[in-house]
C-alpha cells in the first residue's frame, strides 16, 4: 500500500453550535498489496499483554471515559481550545488559561489528548497542558481517530502513536485509516498486516493483507465502531476496545444505538433493506420486514410501510402485525385502533373492546403501564388489564406518560396541566400549552408568553419569554435559553433554576462554555457559572 503524504489539513474554526472542527480528510488512498493468508486475532489474545499499558494510560490520561457509564464520551474534556486571530489557546472549564502557548493549529481532545502545531512543528498535548510528544520530535503528525500518524523528519519512516506517545506500529509504507479524527480508533496497514487499535493502543483485531481485497472500511457512532475488511465485520466498543460481534458478509454501518448502549441496530451499507441487531451478546438477522427501527423506550419494531407495524418476539422475529395506531407495552400487551373501535390485548388475548367512536389519545411505547382511551369527547386512563386506572374524565390528553413520569392533560380547552401516574395534578395552574423537551418542559400561558419548568414539572422562570430553547450541546448541565426580544436572551440552568446570565445575544453553546456577541462586534466567552473569561475581537 502507498505511504501517506506528510501533509496535514489545517483545523478550521469550530462550528458555533456543535463546537467541533471538521474531521481530517486522509491525504492519499491506499492501494492493494501482496496476497497473504488471512487470520483474525481478536482482543483476548492481546488483552493480558496490554493490561499494563492500560494501567499506565489510566494513570496519566486525565479524563478517560468510564465504559460502564452510557453518557461518558471520548470527546469530552474539561479543556478546550479557543480560536481567535489565527491562533489557538488552551483553556479549562473554570475559565483559566492552561498554558501561555499560542498554537497555529489544534484538534479536539480525544481521551484527554490533542494534536497541536506551532509554526512548522507538531506535538501532542495532554488536557492539563503537559506535552506528551514534544514539538520537533517528528517532522509531521496528523490526527487519526484519536491516534496519531507521525513521520520522522530525517528517515521519513511512519509511526502510529497513542496520545501519550507510545508507538504502536511503524514502517516506511505504513498506511492508517480512520473514519473521523475523533472516533477513538484507527487501522494500520503495514508489513502484510492490518491491525485495528482503539485510542489507548489496545489491539482490537488483526488480519493478514489479502490481495485484491478492498481497502479497510470503517464506520463510527457514539464511540462504537465497525471495521470491515475482506468480507469480515468486527463491531466493537471503542472506549474499552471490547469486541461485541463478528460476522461475515457485506459491509454494515450503524443505524441506531439506544441511550443505554445495550441495543445496536445495523444496516447493510449498500442495501438499505437489510438489517442486523446486536443485543444480549448476540447478532440477530432481521429480514422479515422491509424496515426496522428502535423507538423509545428501547423497543425494536419492524414495518413494510406506514400502515402496519410488526411486533417482535424475544428472538426479534415477527410475532404479529398490527395497525400503526397503537400503544404498546410489549409484543403481547397493547391497545390498538381498528375499524370497529379500540381493543386492549393482555398476554395476547383481548380483554376489553371500546365502541366505534373510541380512539387512542397517543401512539407509541408505554413508559408507564397506562393506556389513554377516548370515547366521544372524553378520555380516561386504563391499565394493562383494561380496567380504569385514574377515575377522572379528561377533555384532552396531549401526551402520554413520558420518561419524566408525567402526562399532559386538560379538563377544558387550552387549559393543560401535568399529572403523575396516580392522577395527581402538579401545581395549581393550567397553561395554554405544555411541551416536553429533553431537560424539562416549555410552558405557554394565555398571553402567549413562555416559561420553563424542570423535570419535576415545577416552573423555574416567570412567563417573560417569546420563545425558549433547550441547548443540546449543554445537555449535562440542562441549559436553556429564553428569548426576551430579537437579540436578547436569558441563559438558564434549569437544574438549579438559576439565570446564569441575563439579556445577552447568545451565539453558541459547547461542553464547557458558551459565547455571546458583544456591542463591539466581537464575541465574549463565559463559563457556565456566568463568568466572562475571554473576549475575541472578531
Amino acid at each position: 500500500m502507498a505511504k501517506e503524504k506528510s501533509t496535514t489539513k489545517p483545523a478550521k474554526k469550530p462550528d458555533k453550535e456543535t463546537g467541533k472542527k471538521p474531521a481530517e480528510v486522509p491525504t492519499q488512498k491506499a492501494q492493494k498489496t501482496q496476497k497473504s493468508k488471512k487470520g483474525w486475532v481478536i482482543g483476548a489474545i492481546v488483552a493480558a499483554a496490554l493490561a499494563l499499558i492500560g494501567v499506565v494510560v489510566a494513570l496519566f490520561c486525565l479524563n478517560q471515559p468510564d465504559p460502564s457509564d452510557p453518557t461518558a464520551k471520548l470527546t469530552y474534556s474539561p479543556a478546550f481550545f479557543i480560536y481567535n486571530d489565527d491562533e489557538y489557546t488552551l483553556w479549562n472549564a473554570d475559565g483559566k488559561r492552561v498554558t501561555e502557548e499560542e498554537y497555529n493549529n489544534a484538534y479536539d481532545f480525544v481521551g484527554g489528548y490533542a494534536m497541536v502545531r506551532k509554526d512548522d512543528q507538531y506535538g501532542i498535548i495532554r488536557e492539563d497542558g503537559k506535552m506528551t510528544v514534544e514539538f520537533g520530535k517528528y517532522g509531521n503528525i496528523s490526527v487519526k481517530g484519536g491516534l496519531y500518524l507521525a513521520q520522522d523528519g530525517n528517515t521519513k519512516e511512519y509511526f502510529l502513536l497513542t496520545g501519550d506517545g507510545k508507538e504502536l506500529a511503524k514502517g516506511a509504507e505504513l498506511e492508517v485509516f480512520a473514519p473521523s479524527s475523533t472516533c477513538g480508533f484507527a487501522a494500520a496497514v503495514a508489513d502484510g498486516k492490518v491491525k485495528l487499535f482503539n485510542y489507548t493502543g489496545k489491539l482490537i483485531a488483526e488480519t493478514d493483507v489479502v490481495e485484491g481485497a478492498e481497502d479497510p472500511a470503517m464506520n463510527s457512532l457514539r464511540d462504537f465502531g465497525i471495521f470491515h475488511y475482506d468480507k469480515q465485520n468486527v463491531v466493537f466498543d471503542a472506549r474499552n476496545g471490547e469486541v461485541l460481534a463478528e460476522f461475515e458478509g457485506a459491509r454494515y454501518s450503524f443505524d441506531t444505538i439506544t441511550d443505554d448502549r445495550k441495543m445496536i441496530l445495523l444496516k447493510d451499507y449498500d442495501d438499505s433493506d437489510k438489517y442486523k441487531l446486536i443485543a444480549n451478546g448476540k447478532v440477530y438477522d432481521l429480514d422479515e420486514t422491509k424496515y426496522y427501527g428502535i423507538v423509545e423506550p428501547n423497543m425494536l419494531i419492524g414495518y413494510d410501510d406506514f400502515k402496519e407495524l410488526a411486533l417482535l418476539d424475544n428472538d426479534y422475529k415477527v410475532a404479529k402485525r398490527v395497525n400503526t395506531y397503537i400503544d404498546v407495552k410489549d409484543t403481547n400487551n397493547y391497545a390498538v385502533k381498528t375499524d370497529d373501535g379500540v381493543e386492549i390485548y393482555r398476554n395476547g388475548e383481548m380483554v376489553k373492546k371500546f365502541g366505534e367512536d373510541s380512539s387512542i389519545a397517543s401512539s407509541g411505547v408505554l413508559y408507564e403501564d397506562l393506556y389513554a382511551i377516548g370515547e366521544g369527547d372524553k378520555y380516561m386512563f386504563y391499565n394493562l388489564d383494561g380496567e380504569v386506572a385514574i377515575n377522572h374524565e379528561f377533555k384532552d390528553i396531549r401526551s402520554l406518560f413520558n420518561k419524566f413520569h408525567h402526562a399532559v392533560v386538560a379538563d377544558e380547552d387550552d387549559e393543560y396541566y401535568l399529572i403523575d401516574v396516580k392522577g395527581n395534578k402538579l401545581g395549581e395552574s393550567t397553561y395554554k400549552n405544555i411541551l416536553r423537551k429533553d431537560g424539562g418542559y416549555e410552558l405557554k400561558n394565555a398571553d402567549g408568553k413562555y416559561a420553563i419548568a424542570d423535570k419535576s414539572g415545577k416552573p423555574v422562570t416567570d412567563f417573560k419569554y417569546t420563545s425558549t430553547y433547550y441547548r443540546n450541546n449543554a445537555e449535562p448541565r440542562n441549559i436553556w435559553t429564553g428569548r426576551v426580544d430579537d437579540d436578547s436572551f436569558d441563559v438558564i440552568n434549569v437544574e438549579t433554576g438559576e439565570v446564569i446570565l441575563a439579556d445577552v445575544d447568545v451565539d453558541g453553546f459547547y461542553d464547557n462554555y458558551f459565547t455571546a456577541k458583544n456591542s463591539d462586534g466581537g464575541r465574549d466567552y463565559y463559563t457556565y457559572s456566568g463568568e466572562k473569561f475571554y473576549t475575541a475581537e472578531k
